[in-house]
Formats: C-alpha cells, sequence, structure tokens
C-alpha cells in the first residue's frame, strides 16, 4: 500500500530521528511499498482510510516514531473487514460494525494504526458511524479535536453533556440557561472551535478569548460564545471564571490563574503545558490559588463520544472547518502549512 513515512536522516544517517531530535517536514515521503496492516485481536477493524489530518507539532511526538515512522491519528474511511472473531452486535446489543460501513475515528495505535496510509488497523472502540450530512475530509477534521473538546469540558471539568438525542433539551441549551462562566483560550483554532460550540450547547456563559478580536469576535460569537475579547484583556481581571480551558500553554496559560475562582478548574491541553501544574504551583502568579483543580491529560480515544458528536453534527448543532485539502502526495507541504499562523480556520487535510 502506499503511505507517508519519515525517511532516515540523510544529513547524518547514524543519527535517526525521534522527538529529541525530530524529522524536518522533508523528510516525509511517500512510500508504496508499505505492507498492508493485518488485524492481530478480536476487537481491530481494517479501515480504508479516506481522509486523515495533519496536526501542528506531530513530528515532535515520541509515539511517532514506534514501529513504522507513518504519522496521523485522525481518519474518515470505510471498513474492510474485520476480525474473525468480532461480534457485530457490542455488549448492549447494539449495532456493531460491518464491512463497507462509512466510519471515523481517532487512534492513538502507531504502525499499523498509523492513517496517513491507504489502510489502517483500529480498535472498534475508536470508531463511529462518520456524520451522514459530511464528506470524507469534513468528517477527518473532527475526532481529534472534538474529543479534546468533549473530554475536557465532560469530563475534566465535570460539566453535564448536552443529550443530543433530547431536542426540547438542545432548545433549552441553545437559549444559554447559565452554569457558570467558562473562559477558553484559543479559541478560534481546531479544539476551542469545539470547545465554544459544545460549551455554549451545555449552556454555559462563554467567554472566548484569542490573537485578534477584529478577525475572530463576529466569528467566534457565531459559535455562541457570549464574548470575545484578545488575550492582553486578561491583564486587570480577577478571579471571575469557574472554568478555564487553555489550549494555547506558555504564558497565556500562566495569566488564566489570576482569572479563575479560587475553587475553579484549570485545564490545559497544550502539549507544552504537559508539567505545568506542578511548576505553576511553585510561582507567585498562582498564589492563593490551592484550590484550583488544574489539570493536564491528553485525550484518549472514544467512539461512544464520538457517536454523540456525529449526532450533533447531522442535527446541524455543530459546525467544521477545513482549512486546506491536499493529496498525500504533498505531505511535506501539508506538515509545514500546519505549523504557519495562517488565518485559515480548521485543520489541514490529507486525502488518501
Amino acid at each position: 500500500m502506499r503511505a507517508v513515512r519519515i525517511s532516515q536522516n540523510q544529513t547524518d544517517p547514524t543519527t535517526r530521528f525521534s522527538a529529541e531530535n525530530p524529522a524536518p517536514p522533508s523528510a516525509l515521503v511517500l512510500d508504496s511499498n508499505i505492507p498492508v496492516p493485518q488485524i492481530t485481536h478480536s476487537d481491530e477493524l481494517l479501515i480504508r482510510v479516506r481522509a486523515s489530518t495533519v496536526t501542528r507539532d506531530e513530528l515532535k511526538w515520541p509515539e511517532t516514531y514506534l514501529d513504522i515512522a507513518i504519522p496521523g491519528h485522525d481518519f474518515s474511511g470505510t471498513i474492510v473487514a474485520v476480525s474473525p472473531g468480532y461480534d457485530s452486535l457490542d455488549t448492549d446489543g447494539k449495532r456493531g460494525f460491518n464491512p463497507g460501513d462509512e466510519v471515523y475515528g481517532m487512534t492513538l495505535a502507531t504502525g499499523k494504526g498509523s492513517t496517513w496510509a491507504e489502510y489502517a488497523v483500529v480498535r472498534s472502540q475508536e470508531v463511529s458511524l462518520k456524520p451522514k450530512r459530511f464528506d470524507w475530509a469534513q468528517s477527518a477534521t473532527v475526532p481529534m479535536s472534538a474529543l479534546t473538546a468533549w473530554q475536557a469540558l465532560f469530563e475534566k471539568a465535570g460539566i453535564l453533556p448536552p443529550d443530543f438525542k433530547d431536542k426540547s433539551r438542545n432548545k433549552v441549551s441553545q437559549e444559554g440557561q447559565s452554569k457558570g462562566k467558562i473562559l477558553i483560550t484559543g479559541a478560534s483554532g481546531a479544539i476551542g472551535t469545539f470547545l465554544v460550540q459544545l460549551a455554549a450547547l451545555a449552556g454555559l456563559h462563554v467567554v472566548a478569548a484569542s490573537t485578534s478580536n477584529e478577525r475572530n469576535r463576529e466569528f467566534l460569537l457565531s459559535l455562541g460564545a457570549s464574548e470575545a475579547f484578545e488575550y492582553g484583556e486578561l491583564e486587570g481581571m480577577h478571579g471571575e471564571y469557574d472554568v478555564i480551558i487553555d489550549t494555547v500553554g506558555g504564558t497565556t496559560l500562566e495569566r488564566c490563574w489570576s482569572v479563575v475562582k479560587e475553587d475553579g478548574i484549570l485545564v490545559g491541553v497544550d502539549t507544552s503545558s504537559y508539567d505545568f501544574v506542578e511548576k505553576h504551583r511553585q510561582q507567585s502568579f498562582a498564589t492563593g490559588k490551592d484550590q484550583v483543580k488544574a489539570i493536564f491529560f491528553i485525550v484518549e480515544p472514544s467512539g461512544a463520544q464520538l457517536e454523540q458528536i456525529a449526532e450533533a453534527l447531522d442535527l446541524e448543532l455543530l459546525k467544521v472547518f477545513v482549512a486546506q485539502t491536499l493529496p498525500m502526495e504533498e505531505a511535506s507541504k501539508a506538515y509545514e502549512l500546519a505549523n504557519e499562523r495562517s488565518p485559515r480556520r480548521g485543520k489541514i487535510v490529507l486525502t488518501i
């Protein structure tokens, strides 16, 4: 099969690329001789991948360099085969998956599960039937970003999720029955746009922060934000927010300590923030915030959550954004675009 993999280090062949020595975008090459991955466990599915996404900084992740170095975690595609031991009815008696099903998902697997490839083997728990309203590219942009937003809000922050099967409740949520005040940083980004929309659907008073109000304010309000402002406006605010979810890291995350309530919740999701809880609690800007519940987490695959998200997408309660679509032959260019500051909204998609 064809797949995009990381080539050997041409500058110094004796040194392997790794998270500590990341490959440059130019090391991404299209290889036509990668073996089709094989199903080896009873809960696995073989997917013909149709689209995947490009995630900023993925060439700096340790898991990128395990097994055959093929990037990619998001996907949309068609089930080609299921394990001989796979039961098409799950433990609750609901319909399972069958060859021909159009699905989408996110996998943490590497090697045979990497998705910048024509075929990938994934676990059945990582996938859901894809939204009916969306094409392959649109569907592929959803899993990692939407799952990060979902888990930050409804697992880590403990907010009650909307029930998308209950139309009356959705209507109440959309009318903004306030259950607290939330600040979302990086609100115009791939994760931020889902955070804003899901938080608004959950009935929260959503305050969206970004780098530019001129460019982003009307856009963020259209997604359900009640207010929008720039990061600099955090200065002078004190203890206003029940929940803050930061997707930016760095000094923006540091500023969040001054505006979270003393018993509030502060969630960081940017990879650069992996050790912020211990480091920040030793700094003066976190003084007096001992009761703040501070959390960093890494998103986990969840087909069950993607099923609920697909329901919301098909009900037109959530919007998705595709920044640009490129063929897998242009993976190097796609990765460079994903790491640039750009006015484009949404994720870069690779068509497979």
